[in-house]
This record gives C-alpha cells, structure tokens and sequence, in this order.
C-alpha cells in the first residue's frame, strides 16, 4: 500500500493555464505526496469541490466532489489545455484506487504529464464524493434465488427501502443525473482556475463527456472519447454485441491452437444448439454449495447460458483476458456445466446492491421508446439476451428520467477524437457509427481487434502512440490514422 503524505494548508501554485486556486467556503485544496514500495512517488493536489446537488431545481443544498491534479513536467508546454479524465462506470470511487498501484501512476498518468496537467474530477454519489450506498437486499431460500419474479421482487423492495432511506435524510436524489455531473467538472475547471479543458473519457465517461460538449461548449478545446456511450446508449444493443461476438469467435476458430477441439459446426452455432435445447429441458448440474458445503442442485436454461455467453471465467471486457473466452465455451460444449452452474449461482444469490447514484444516473439516461422497440426486437437477444432487462426492472424504482429531449438531438463542432474497438463488447461498435454524425469536426479511427480498452491497446503501437499524443499536445489529427489493425490475437488451446 502507498504512504500517503497529506500537506495540509497548501495552495496550488500557478502552472500554465493554471491560476492559483485559493481555499473558498466551496473550495479547499492540499498537496498529497504518494510513495509506493518500489520508490516511485508523486505528490499532487487534491481538493474538495462543494456544488449544488441540482442547480436545475436551484436548490441551496451541496455535496462534495473530489477533484485530484497531477501537475505537467517543467518541461510541458504551458499552454496545452489540462487532461480533464473522466472515468467510467457510473461507480468511480475516487483517486485512491487509481494510487493503490504504482503501474497506474506509471501507465495512465505520468507519460501526459510531459504534456500538460490531468485532472481527475469524482463522480457525485460515488466513494469519495458524497456516497450513496444501498443496504443488501433480502437472501433468499435457493429455491427462490432461482425464481426470476421473487428475485426480482425483492431487489426491488431494497431498491424502494434504499431510496426512502436517501430521501429521508433530505438528499435530493433527482440531482444524481449526468447533467449534473458535467456541471461538476465544469465548476471543478472554474475552481482550479481554468479558461479552457480538454476532455479524455471512455464509456460512461464519453457520456458524460457529450453532456459537457453540449451543455458547456466553449469550456472545452477538444475532446478523446473511446468506446462510445452516447446519450441514447445506456441500453446495449443486442445485435451490436452479437456482432461483435461473432467476430471474436472467428478470431478464435482462426487459430492453430483451438483448431483441433472446435466443434465441426463452428464455436457460436454449437453453443446456440446448446442454448435451445436448455430452453426446451433445463440442464441440472450437482454441485457443492461455495460457502456451506451442502450438496445442492442448479438448474441452467437456456437464458443461463444466454447470461454467460460473453464468458463464465473472465470475460470480454478486455482484450488481454479473451483468450478464456473460447475455453468458457468448449469446457460447456464439452458437458462440463459445473463451472457455468457455480457463476449462475453466484449471480442468483448475490445480495448486494449498487448505489442511489448509479441508479439515478444510469436511469436518468434511460432509452428512446424507438431504441427499446428496436433492440426488443434484435435478433442477437437470441444470443446473448435481454441486456436491458435488469434496467427494466430497476429503473421502475427511481425518479430519474430526463426525458427525450436529453437523449436526441446532440451536436457539436468541439474538435473531437473518436475511438471504437470493434470487438467491443461493454460498449457496441454500432455505437460509434451511430454517433460519428452528431461530431461534425472528428477524426474517428476503428480499431480492428480493440476491446473496451481499445484506446490503451492501440497506445502498444508506437507509431500511433506518437501520433495521439501529438494530437493531445496541438489538437492535429493529420498523422492519426483511421484505421488500426491490432496484432492477431494469441488464443490458447484447452489443455494450456
């Protein structure tokens, strides 16, 4: 663990941009030293910002935001506009998880400090600013674990109990929406004394990304989105993520290695077999209860598996853990259903909760009724399932929603760089498409192969490497390219 250093009293000198930032009753700042085992340190500044917990209601009560600033080298060019990182999730806990590791200081922070100043400003309800926490929800007998209505039922009556605990205490919960949360980092700009940001988020810090674009425009230079969430993309698209998947499990029949134990049929068309005939008779698997050692019986259907098609073990969030993927896939293909039953079970049984603030964000957002239709209709949910279920259910408990006119009629003409793996599969590939556009001055590169992570992958190519931080420093996209072809992918045989 870092030794943390705390100054107290400090204000930030003057960098740049950069006007020093004196404590206000809304502002407070101190300079924080991190030193980590292996010798590497920083020492940054780290404020608290109190906003109104909805300026659109006008309302007199704040919460606080943390904001954390890494200051450029000496030798950066002093008027590059800050590196303004905007995380994603919603559920971004604060800068101490990013400084509980060295190799995150090393990777994600320092190489743009040659550039300008990064800043990391909290998402509100989360961790270090103004958390929302929900108690867990009721545990249930096994039996009932495994009824989709009583579980349902009773994530829905701690979603209620949640929310009338918050609104109890006089929290306005209506605050926690993503227009809110832009304002935020507009304020936190204001308080450390700049005149003009550049923006750097993935996924739902795109999103929110959009929000400052659109409703804090000449705030912000240019912008870095990857992976694409915008304002009418909370919902995943079904038939985008069923693309995607296709093409990673074409990826995968490719290889040497996984050739000789693919099923003649092909990887996705034996696993679809495999989902219909579980539809038609639900497979049952003995197993032995994790925490209480009884012998207990799970029973998988078909929207089982549609759950678990997008992998048992690791995932297809990143490129670097794919490689489990196909083996996830052939153990099941192969009759060994224990490891898909253990995940299932866990996911039936799991009584924690996310927190006010994800709900009243990612509600808030919500989807068209034209999008709803359209993916309640795809084809791909045959493959990987009813993706917005879970929001269907949850959202019914919060009042949230910021309407139509939030989620259409998006533009802006900021100078933008626009990111996609086209393997990704948290946020769809057809969302880039979707979006390019709404960005009327953009440069967007696919990037072939890209994860989730598509940008961090991409930044392995040294000559793309050059290029994006140039575009950082002076905002010239002319040596970027538009498309990046990752290095083929290293799959594994069963038996590694």
């Amino acid at each position: 663990m870092p030794l943390l250093l705390l100054v107290l009293g400090l204000a930030p000198l003057a960098t740049g941009l950069t006007a020093c930032a004196q404590p206000t009753d809304a502002w407070t700042v101190a300079e924080e030293t991190v030193t980590w085992d292996d010798g590497t340190s920083v020492t940054f500044d780290r404020g608290a910002l109190r906003v109104p917990v909805n300026r659109a209601q006008g309302t007199e009560t704040t919460i606080t935001v943390e904001v954390a600033r890494f200051r450029r080298t000496a030798a950066a060019p002093p008027e590059v506009p800050p590196i303004f990182v905007l995380r994603g999730g919603p559920g971004y806990p604060g800068i101490d998880d990013e400084l509980d590791r060295s190799n995150y200081y090393r990777g994600y922070i320092r190489p743009f400090l040659a550039i300008t100043d990064v800043v990391y400003v909290g998402q509100r309800g989360f961790g270090t600013s103004n958390d929302t926490p929900c108690e867990d929800r009721q545990a249930l007998s096994l039996a009932d674990s495994f009824d989709d209505a009583l579980r349902e039922q009773a994530n829905r009556a701690a979603l209620d109990r949640c929310r009338a605990a918050w609104e109890a205490t006089g929290l306005d919960l209506t605050g926690f929406n993503v227009i809110e949360a832009a304002a935020d980092v507009a304020d936190a700009a204001r308080a450390l004394g700049y005149d003009q940001i550049q923006l750097f988020g993935s996924s739902f810090g795109s999103h929110t990304g959009m929000a400052i674009l659109r409703y804090h425009p000449d705030l912000v230079a240019r912008a870095t989105f990857n992976g694409l969430e915008g304002p009418d993309h909370t919902y995943d698209d079904p038939d985008g993520l069923a693309r995607a998947l296709r093409a990673i499990a074409a990826s995968a029949e490719a290889s040497e290695a996984l050739a000789p134990h693919l099923p003649e049929e092909g990887l996705l068309e034996a696993y679809q077999a495999l989902i219909q005939r579980a539809d038609t008779a639900p497979l049952v698997v003995d197993l032995e209860h994790p925490d209480t050692g009884d012998s207990i019986r799970v029973r998988l259907d078909g929207d089982d598996f549609r759950e678990l098609s997008q992998g048992v073990t690791r995932g297809l969030a990143w490129r670097y853990i794919m490689p489990a993927w196909p083996l996830d896939l052939l153990t099941m293909l192969n009759g060994d259903y224990r490891a898909a039953a253990r995940r299932i079970l866990r996911i039936n049984t799991r009584t924690g909760q996310r927190n006010a603030a994800f709900y009243q964000l990612d509600c808030g957002s919500g989807i068209t009724a034209e999008r709803a239709a359209r993916y309640q209709a795809a084809a791909g949910a045959a493959l990987v399932g009813a993706v917005g279920r879970t929001y269907d259910v949850e959202c019914a408990a919060w009042d949230a929603d910021l309407g139509d006119d939030f989620r259409t009629g998006f533009t802006t003409d900021v100078p933008t760089l626009l990111m996609h793996g086209t393997w990704d599969m948290n946020t769809p590939y057809e969302n880039a498409l979707d979006l390019r556009p709404d960005f009327t001055d953009h440069h967007f590169v696919s990037v072939e192969g890209g994860s989730h992570g598509a940008v961090w992958e991409a930044l392995d190519d040294a000559a793309f490497k050059a290029a994006f931080m140039d575009w950082l420093a002076t905002g010239d996209t002319n040596s970027l390219p538009e498309r990046l072809v990752l290095p083929p992918m290293s799959w594994s045989a069963p038996d590694r």
